[in-house]
């Protein structure tokens, strides 16, 4: 929560020619810190909101939620935190921000060339891990059981 705080009051307090002057290894602290609340945010939004439909549709006395244990969040919490601050660190590096206005479109689908292969192994990682610790919780609750 504090770094989400902490990232929003960064993009209201910081002026865009404050950035010009510095270096692209200097921006990338920043830009992984933004990377890391907005992947946070969007993850754990998108996360709540098909939890929420699949329970909708599947009837609240049988569905079972994506995220149903405190190691499937903390799994997706570590996979949205490097994910993140990947991505940040690819922009910060690629200095997207200080091209001409008629080129950022250029520079962005050069960045997107970066990120999507981050994200698929990213995405993959995590939700094989997500399958794999559901797998085994399910297992040690049937044992218990018996």
């Amino acid at each position: 929560a504090l770094i989400i705080i902490l990232s929003g009051v960064l993009c209201f307090v910081l002026e865009r020619n404050w950035f010009v002057a510095l270096s692209p290894v200097s921006k990338v602290p920043l830009y992984s810190l933004l990377g890391v609340a907005v992947a946070f945010a969007l993850t754990f939004s998108i996360m709540d909101l098909l939890n929420y439909v699949l329970g909708f549709l599947q009837g609240s006395s049988s569905s079972k939620p994506l995220l149903a244990s405190a190691s499937q969040v903390t799994l997706v919490l570590c996979v949205a935190l490097v994910m993140g601050a990947c991505y940040g660190f690819v922009f910060g590096l690629m200095d997207v921000e200080d091209e001409v206005s008629y080129q950022i479109r250029l520079a962005l689908l050069r960045e997107e060339h970066y990120c999507f292969p981050i994200g698929a192994v990213l995405g993959g990682i995590g939700g094989v891990g997500n399958e794999y610790i559901r797998y085994h919780e399910d297992l040690s609750t049937r044992h218990s059981m018996k």
